[in-house]
C-alpha cells in the first residue's frame, strides 16, 4: 500500500479514531488491510503484548474503543 492509498483509507474514518498496528516480532511487511476493530487498552500488558487487545477477550466494564487496525501481509491474525 502506498502513502496515497493509506491516506485515502484513513480519510474515511472519524478524525478521533485510534489507529493501531499489529505488535511484536521483527521486520516489516506491506500493508494489506485496514479493518475496524473493537479494542480495550490492556493495562497489564507485558513487553511482548500489544497495548490494546481485542474487546472480545475481556468481560465486565471496560472502555471499548473503535479502532482502525493496520494489518501486514504475514501478521498473526491471518490464517
Amino acid at each position: 500500500m502506498t502513502a496515497e492509498e493509506l491516506i485515502e483509507r484513513l480519510k474515511t474514518l472519524p478524525p478521533e479514531t485510534p489507529v493501531l498496528v499489529e505488535g511484536y516480532e521483527t521486520g516489516f511487511d506491506d500493508i494489506v488491510e485496514i479493518r475496524q476493530r473493537q479494542a480495550v487498552r490492556y493495562r497489564q500488558a507485558q513487553e511482548w503484548d500489544g497495548e490494546y487487545q481485542s474487546a472480545d477477550k475481556f468481560s465486565g466494564e471496560q472502555k471499548i474503543v473503535s479502532a482502525a487496525v493496520i494489518y501486514g501481509r504475514r501478521g498473526a491474525f491471518r490464517p
